[in-house]
């Protein structure tokens, strides 16, 4: 979600506008592919620019195919994490859209900065994957990305050349809770982990007060469906490597297409593709699944969560 944007969309304060009911959905959703560098010879801090891309790696589980059971590992894989990253290494002569840094998570508690600290969204670590944020208003107020039924299937990833669709993290919306900016601590206690709250929520909250706007903004957080507690036999999941595979280059984010589903040269925004049944949204994901495969990779269904130390 880039703050230029935000700022943008929702400095008018949002106007009411008519309940809508939540709709099932494959929606393909676009945010900025660009690769964060190193800031420092340690590796990179917090954010305070637009997003970016992060090549990864953090212990995690994988599945090689989709009958197989989840394998532990070392992970690579692209992702958003805002937060401070350790320098693994760099890349020798990295190929066209192959990650030049690998960096690794070195989580840090929320502080008050100017410029505001960048949240992440999506964010994959910890028991289950999260989504809260990102173009879920404007200034008219709630998008249609507030009103996903559950069992809905958004593809995070960016367009490449202007000519293809590369995914980072399949999201199978399982559950919701919907906030704002007065009660998402009490709202979501419980929900999410301690490490959510700095990643995300307070980033997101400190930058809405900085920037004047309405504190009953309303969100809707999703919690992604898991491969111990499916929906509808689908899980959320990012395509990675086990470490040692991943190792020598990276790998470039894998190109998904579909026709009348992915726009292949859609560069902003999202296309909602409502589905009439669930039926259909099974088969797509399973679709992006073997796409996934296909490209060599695995599906990542778990990625530890980088623990803050407690105080």
């Amino acid at each position: 979600m880039n703050r230029f944007c935000l700022w943008l969309l929702l400095l008018l304060q949002p106007v009411a506008i008519p309940a809508q009911e939540d709709r099932l959905c494959f929606v393909q959703f676009i945010h900025p592919g660009a690769e964060h560098e190193p800031d420092s010879k340690a590796g990179r801090s917090w954010n305070t620019e637009p997003h970016r891309r992060k090549f990864l790696k953090q212990r995690g589980c994988y599945l090689s195919a989709l009958d197989a059971r989840p394998v532990a590992s070392n992970l690579v894989f692209w992702g958003e994490y805002e937060p401070p990253t350790h320098l693994v290494k760099s890349f020798a002569e990295p190929g066209p859209d192959e990650p030049k840094f690998l960096f690794a998570p070195a989580p840090a508690a929320f502080h008050p900065n100017d410029p505001p600290l960048m949240n992440t969204d999506p964010f994959v670590f910890g028991d289950r994957f999260f989504y809260s944020i990102c173009k879920q208003n404007n200034k008219r107020g709630p998008t249609a990305m507030q009103r996903l039924a559950r069992g809905s299937v958004i593809l995070f990833g960016s367009g490449r050349h202007r000519s293809q669709f590369v995914v980072d993290t399949v999201f199978v919306v399982a559950d919701y809770v919907d906030w704002n900016l007065s009660n998402y601590r009490e709202r979501l206690k419980g929900v999410v982990p301690r490490e959510y709250f700095h990643a995300t929520l307070e980033p997101i909250a400190y930058e809405m007060k900085v920037r004047n706007l309405s504190p009953s903004q309303t969100f809707r957080l999703y919690i992604g469906a898991t491969f111990e507690k499916p929906y509808e036999g689908m899980f959320s999941f990012f395509p990675c490597l086990p470490f040692g595979k991943g190792e020598a280059k990276g790998f470039t984010r894998p190109v998904i297409r579909r026709a009348g589903i992915i726009t292949d040269n859609l560069t902003q925004g999202q296309r909602m593709n409502p589905t009439p049944d669930m039926s259909m949204v099974r088969a797509l994901w399973k679709d992006v699944a073997r796409q996934v495969l296909e490209q060599g990779l695995c599906l990542g269904n778990h990625a530890d969560l980088p623990k803050l130390k407690r105080p």
